[in-house]
């Protein structure tokens, strides 16, 4: 397991703690201009269609680091 996926994992067990509880899912996909598959991370609580689409397994930390940060503000 990668660093950047076990800290994702850990944001994740930490918002499950403060009560919400986020979802990952992943689409792979080809683009043939950059000859490369790309991966989408979906980030979501309730239903994929209302998730954010994210590019980038950095860009998921941050995203949830964010959302962190949000419900530590919100709740103290």
């Amino acid at each position: 397991m990668s660093n950047i996926q076990s800290k994702i994992n850990k944001i994740v067990m930490a918002l499950k703690v403060k009560g919400r509880i986020i979802k990952i899912n992943t689409s792979q996909f080809y683009l043939e201009d950059k000859d490369k598959v790309i991966t989408k991370y979906i980030v979501y609580e309730t239903h994929p269609k209302e998730g954010e689409e994210i590019y980038g397994k950095v860009n998921v930390l941050k995203y949830l680091v964010d959302l962190y940060k949000e419900i530590g503000e919100s709740s103290g």
